[in-house]
């Protein structure tokens, strides 16, 4: 067969829907991979390729080896470092991302993180990924390596990245979780100073009048209780107070905090129980003031998480799977993952939201609007806003709130004491009067 008999090889036009190589792989788009899609920052394979240029690329199947073995932090970085805060993920994010919009390559821009970051502990993380990533491995499987500084959040939104070619958006996105991370920590901690130090007051002053003034009130009881005719003769709250000063001057003294002590451990340890911190959990909830700042905080973090997540092209199903390892109280986490299965099962998001019975109307309003327009992501995002900025306002109101139940309580015990010590001068000088 001659040349000009051969059959031509014909090139597919542009209208068939058939790939051109000439033209290059269609870029996918957001969502087409689901979260546990593995893609990476390759590098470069032709000549003339960019070295910064993302490539997704199928699931490859991997032998891990313990994390001993392979990365993790050690022990000195444990006791000199501590852990990865999310301010240090914060930064570490927004910085990769201004890298990555600059056209730094990987290697460069992981090299200069790391010697940014070199006194935290995020700093000898970036130096074990950085090997990996020169011997072939994609970002998200380096970072695999360390779950204790990147969770099934971050490797799955990464992940999610590679395969699209959106890593500089995505870092930004993880920067602005992080960040809304740490206010909500920050207000969280705001909200206990003020009750913690009128407690620690409180209980001083407690211990105060236990070691001191109440010994000498109690002996000045049983004065008058020999001359009129023994304790049995005294009003209650005498014979209660006579009664807590002996205990206290006994073995009350060290058996006291020796309790509380126990009791901490003992509610510490049933914390870590799922059924436990259930319990616990739902009794934070019903408590009034704690209560209701517990679920704006809840309700917030699944929001912005949820939103982080869909906005990063990962699929619903994964998106709320994630979403509920974020949340931190256990009605909340079953909530979610409860949403998870009724959406499974083909409802509406905000439809499962309401069977949970943990979302307020205006979150399901939300939701649903979001729905129909098409912008759940935009209005999960409004829905955090709005109860990050509740959850501020009861935290810069706090004080106002407890102090009425703290004026509550130490009117009842300054009431106490007056009625232990004035009641049996007011029996002895009736019965004087009596007498007379």
């Amino acid at each position: 067969m001659s040349s000009a008999d051969k059959p031509r090889p014909t090139r597919p036009n542009s209208s068939s829907g058939k790939p051109n190589p000439a033209q290059g792989k269609p870029k996918p788009r957001p969502g087409d991979f689901p979260s546990d899609q593995v893609g990476g920052w390759r590098p470069p394979t032709e000549p003339g390729e960019e070295p910064s240029t993302w490539q997704p690329s199928t699931p490859k199947k991997k032998t891990r080896q313990p994390l001993a073995a392979t990365g993790g932090p050690r022990l000195m970085e444990r006791i000199f470092f501590g852990r990865v805060s999310s301010v240090h993920l914060a930064a570490f994010c927004r910085q990769f991302a201004t890298y990555s919009d600059a056209g730094v390559d990987l290697i460069r821009s992981l090299e200069s993180l790391r010697t940014q970051f070199q006194n935290t502990a995020l700093g000898p993380i970036l130096g074990r990924i950085i090997p990996q990533i020169r011997a072939g491995e994609s970002l998200s499987d380096a970072m695999a390596e360390e779950p204790e500084a990147f969770d099934r959040l971050f490797l799955s939104m990464v992940r999610v990245a590679e395969a699209r070619g959106g890593i500089p958006e995505t870092m930004r996105m993880l920067a602005d979780q992080y960040d809304s991370r740490v206010r909500l920590i920050r207000q969280a901690r705001s909200a206990m100073i003020y009750p913690v130090i009128v407690i620690v007051v409180m209980l001083a002053v407690m211990f105060l009048m236990t070691t001191m003034l109440l010994p000498m009130l109690a002996d000045l009881l049983k004065d008058l209780a020999r001359g009129s005719g023994g304790e049995a003769d005294l009003p209650m709250p005498s014979r209660v107070l006579i009664g807590f000063s002996s205990f206290v001057q006994g073995a009350g003294w060290w058996l006291a905090p020796l309790l509380n002590v126990v009791f901490i451990i003992v509610v510490l340890n049933a914390y870590k129980s799922r059924a436990g911190k259930a319990a616990m959990d739902e009794l934070g909830l019903m408590t009034p003031v704690l209560g209701k700042m517990l679920r704006l905080f809840e309700v917030s973090r699944f929001s912005r998480t949820l939103s982080v997540l869909l906005n990063a092209g990962v699929d619903m199903k994964s998106a709320l799977t994630l979403t509920a390892d974020v949340m931190r109280l256990e009605p909340y986490r079953r909530a979610v993952e409860g949403t998870r299965e009724e959406v499974i099962a083909g409802e509406e998001l905000s439809e499962a939201l309401s069977y949970s019975g943990r979302f307020a109307t205006d979150v399901i309003a939300l939701v649903n609007s979001g729905e129909e327009t098409g912008r759940i992501p935009e209005c999960l995002d409004k829905v955090a806003d709005d109860y990050e900025e509740r959850a501020g306002m009861m935290v810069k109101n706090l004080g106002q709130l407890i102090q009425p139940l703290i004026l509550l309580v130490l009117a009842a015990l300054a009431l106490f004491i007056i009625l232990a010590v004035i009641l049996p001068y007011i029996k002895v000088i009736t019965s004087l009067a009596g007498g007379g």
